[in-house]
């Protein structure tokens, strides 16, 4: 977060989340389909060298969420994650989908910096 701060960049769970739903949306588009944001989800839990960790219903959940998706629980059970519970799980997701565009580094900078200037637009520094 100090690294963030000098850098005059936007609050890393910020960006994360910017960052995450873009990816979210470039995975899936506007494809509503469950079983493929719960194999997706399996694969990451797999993929991931601390998988294991990922919550799977509170991964899926937060997909479902940001692509509205009206499953039942998804809002009872994003309501009741903490900011730091969020943070991690798209954090982790946001791994798998992005090692799955298999972006170039050029690619992957521009797509954090459109994350980024999201995330000050969203949140203005003062």
């Amino acid at each position: 977060m100090e690294e963030f701060d000098r850098q005059g960049k936007g609050t890393p769970v910020a960006i994360i989340a910017f960052a995450f739903n873009l990816a979210v949306q470039r995975r899936f588009g506007s494809r509503r389909d469950l079983s493929e944001i719960i194999r997706f989800v399996a694969d990451a839990r797999a993929f991931l060298s601390e998988g294991r960790d990922l919550p799977a219903k509170e991964a899926e959940h937060l997909i479902c969420a940001t692509l509205d998706i009206e499953v039942p629980g998804v809002e009872e059970t994003v309501e009741n994650l903490d900011l730091g519970t969020v943070a991690e799980i798209e954090g982790q997701l946001l791994f798998k989908l992005i090692a799955d565009e298999q972006m170039s580094q050029e690619q992957l900078n521009e797509f954090l910096m459109k994350a980024e200037r999201l995330a000050n637009e969203w949140q203005p520094q003062a």
